[in-house]
């Protein structure tokens, strides 16, 4: 398999992020994270996973069911749009993950832009919860939203780019 691309989303942003992070890997499969394996078959060399910052951290049942609520632009477009939100959080799918330790595990999170570095972010409680786990995890960047819950127009080129580095670090 090579690569496989877990992401949570809410409202598409995280969504494409991960689009981006995969194609630049030919043999990355993509999944959301309410379809991903619980067990990590070993032929996967590179495992990312993505997830939105809700409250400095990963989501919560309590802050998906807040985000179903909101009415910013960016999520009356995901829902006038289909994209489906959803159900479980990268939190509760770690929980129960059984990870290789040969595969190789980075993170990133979405995060509203201006939210400072000193408060927490979905990817850094994601590499303390693998830990917690036994699973050796590295951070790989943050992408930014606004506060109307849109991704910045240039992080998806962003995103891309921070993928073919890693590709070049294989």
């Amino acid at each position: 398999m090579g690569t496989l691309v877990i992401v949570e989303s809410h409202f598409g942003n995280t969504w494409t992020i991960g689009e981006a992070v995969a194609s630049a890997f030919p043999d990355a499969t993509l999944l959301r994270v309410d379809n991903a394996p619980k067990r990590i078959d070993p032929s996967v060399n590179l495992l990312i996973l993505g997830a939105p910052t809700h409250a400095f951290t990963l989501s919560s049942a309590d802050s998906r069911a807040s985000a179903l609520e909101r009415k910013t632009a960016g999520a009356q477009a995901a829902r006038s749009g289909g994209f489906r939100a959803s159900a479980t959080g990268l939190r509760e799918w770690i929980a129960e993950a059984s990870i290789p330790s040969t595969t190789k595990v980075l993170t990133f999170d979405t995060c509203v832009a201006g939210a400072g570095p000193l408060f927490g972010r979905a990817a850094k409680k994601a590499i303390k919860s693998l830990a917690a786990s036994g699973v050796n995890a590295r951070y790989g960047a943050t992408f930014w939203v606004t506060g109307a819950d849109q991704l910045r127009s240039e992080e998806t080129e962003r995103a891309a780019a921070w993928a073919r580095g890693l590709k070049a670090e294989e």
